[in-house]
């Protein structure tokens, strides 16, 4: 089991212990944003389990079935999370407006709602490291459901911030309604969260192109190693979670062996693949009357 997979099993016991110390902060609470803030904390623990086996069947290598591979199950198990999200912003937000609607007083800070926000806190502890930890592995293995986990970790940290500020100010000058009214902020917060999860998602699942600078720097790669040929024109290239799809045509002279454009063609991939880890790379390669005089001009 590669580290990927043990930092996402170890997400989901952690998810677990969090959960149980913000029902625990719920109950002896009673508190409407405590119980939003444990609602966001079972998605959590559901979204952690989606990407452990999303990172399982993304690792599958291609078959006969699936000939690219199975990336794009990180990228699916984002949306999920995502769709998950917005479905806890929508229980929360009924909640909090039953609970404005029948406003009940809070119970004394030096009672249950000190205690409440006390391992509310120390949930919130617990999840910045582990969110902190997870960004870093996500950024490293450019995992796509890693990312979502950590994103919406470090989310959820806020939201922990925001309650034990709002239910701290209740408590001391005692107001209930900050109760639910912090319990809709939660609502509001969480939606706009698992809307961007979504769409970022969403654009890797329709074979969004890389950032400007990455294409830059293939273009720049193909210049240097690419001695020998003409130009090279036509990139394309798509991201699928962890993998890297590019193709592009390479220009070589009408006269050139195909055993000659075939080790030009091998000194561009790899000193491609020292760079972009798990590239997959197509090259169609074209006689000189094919050249556009655009792309890569190769000196």
């Amino acid at each position: 089991m590669n580290s990927v997979f043990k930092i996402a099993a170890a997400s989901i016991g952690i998810g677990c212990l969090v959960l149980l110390c913000k029902l625990f902060a719920a109950e002896v609470s009673g508190s409407t944003a405590l119980f939003s803030d444990a609602l966001e904390s079972v998605v959590n623990v559901v979204s952690s389990a989606i990407a452990l086996y999303a990172l399982y069947l993304g690792a599958k290598p291609a078959d006969a079935t699936h000939q690219y591979g199975h990336a794009k199950a990180e990228l699916i198990s984002a949306v999920a999370t995502g769709a998950m999200i917005l479905v806890a912003a929508v229980v929360i937000f009924q909640r909090a407006v039953g609970e404005l609607w029948h406003l009940k007083p809070l119970v004394p800070l030096t009672g249950g709602l000190g205690l409440g926000l006390f391992f509310n806190g120390l949930a919130g502890v617990v999840n910045l490291v582990w969110a902190l930890c997870l960004k870093r592995v996500a950024r490293r293995e450019r995992s796509p459901a890693l990312a979502a986990d950590a994103q919406h970790l470090i989310s959820d940290v806020l939201t922990t911030l925001g309650v034990l500020a709002a239910l701290l100010g209740a408590g001391l000058f005692n107001w209930p309604v900050l109760d639910p009214l912090v319990a809709l902020a939660i609502a509001a917060q969480i939606a706009l969260m698992g809307g961007k999860t979504v769409m970022s998602s969403l654009s890797g699942l329709l074979d969004e192109a890389p950032p400007p600078s990455v294409k830059t720097r293939v273009e720049e790669l193909v210049r240097q190693h690419a001695e020998g040929a003409i130009e090279a024109h036509d990139f394309r290239m798509r991201q699928a979670g962890a993998s890297s799809f590019l193709e592009f045509h390479l220009v070589v002279p009408g006269t050139m062996t195909v055993n000659a454009a075939h080790e030009i063609c091998d000194r561009i991939e790899k000193a491609l693949r020292q760079e972009m880890h798990g590239v997959v790379i197509t090259i169609h390669v074209e006689p000189d009357v094919k050249a556009k005089n655009e792309g890569v001009l190769v000196a």
